[in-house]
């Protein structure tokens, strides 16, 4: 099984998995080429759409997914969006994956590079794209020691929001709860901290310190109160930050070429 490469230099390494993109291309091509950029290629297919064989799909999204997972971030939601359509699979989507693997292609010795730093602070980014496919928003969020990258995911909420707000405010309980797992996990390896959850809603900012807008929110879950519970027990503190700040937001839509690789720049340190 084809999985990581690591590429050890001073106080630094670099985590790459560039003989498993290799190996996908060659089962199923041999270009580079680019992100795709229209949000109608990963949509539902008509009737009348070529199918393509299921397993075939299946094979190239699944090490897709485990590369997205691993060490590829800026692909996540590309292939998030792509494993709805496991089922119903189309020759449209096939294409779609091929142009997200000729992308892994042309960038394939690149990866995520984890330094020997004195700061580990741990940050939590957030972001929601509200709405999307059955009304179901997109969640994305970073996890941060210092200023390096070490946990990432973007994925449909489970409910339907009905505003803005309370789709950032989920996401921001999403936050909440791997804030908690990982500050626990680097209590229990000697390291203390307290998490910072950085989002760039208002809305969901004030929701998280009080209910003073009960009149719009008294419809949400309790459970994803969980938030407000634990910034009230000081377990975390949170912060407003400009959209343009955010670095989970091509976490949650699909962002033009420059943008992704403005991205890169900043958290791969490729």
């Amino acid at each position: 099984m084809l999985g990581m490469e690591l590429h050890w230099s001073h106080e630094k390494v670099k985590l790459t998995q560039t003989r498993l993109i290799e190996s996908l291309v060659k089962q199923h091509l041999k270009e580079n080429g680019s992100l795709p950029s229209n949000l109608d290629a990963y949509q539902k297919a008509d009737e009348t759409d070529p199918k393509i064989e299921t397993k075939k799909y299946q094979s190239i999204i699944g090490g897709l997914l485990f590369i997205a997972r691993m060490s590829r971030p800026e692909i996540s939601v590309h292939v998030n969006l792509l494993g709805r359509r496991t089922k119903d699979a189309t020759d449209k989507h096939f294409k779609t994956a091929l142009q997200v693997l000729r992308y892994l292609h042309s960038t394939k010795d690149e990866g995520i590079t984890l330094c020997n730093a004195d700061d580990l602070n741990l940050t939590i980014y957030t972001d929601a794209a509200y709405g999307g496919e059955n009304s179901r928003s997109q969640t994305g969020a970073m996890m941060c020691l210092g200023n390096q990258l070490v946990g990432w995911y973007s994925r449909r909420q489970d409910v339907v929001s009905l505003s803005a707000t309370e789709a950032e405010y989920i996401a921001d309980c999403e936050g909440a709860k791997d804030a908690a797992w990982a500050e626990q996990f680097l209590s229990e390896i000697g390291i203390s901290t307290l998490p910072t959850l950085k989002t760039d809603s208002e809305g969901a900012y004030h929701l998280s310190k009080t209910p003073k807008f009960m009149h719009r929110s008294r419809h949400i879950e309790h459970r994803f109160h969980y938030l407000r519970q634990q910034v009230r027990a000081e377990k975390l503190t949170i912060h407003t930050i400009p959209g343009k700040d955010n670095p989970s937001d091509p976490l949650t839509k699909i962002p033009p070429m420059a943008a992704v690789t403005g991205w890169k720049e900043r958290w791969m340190h490729t």
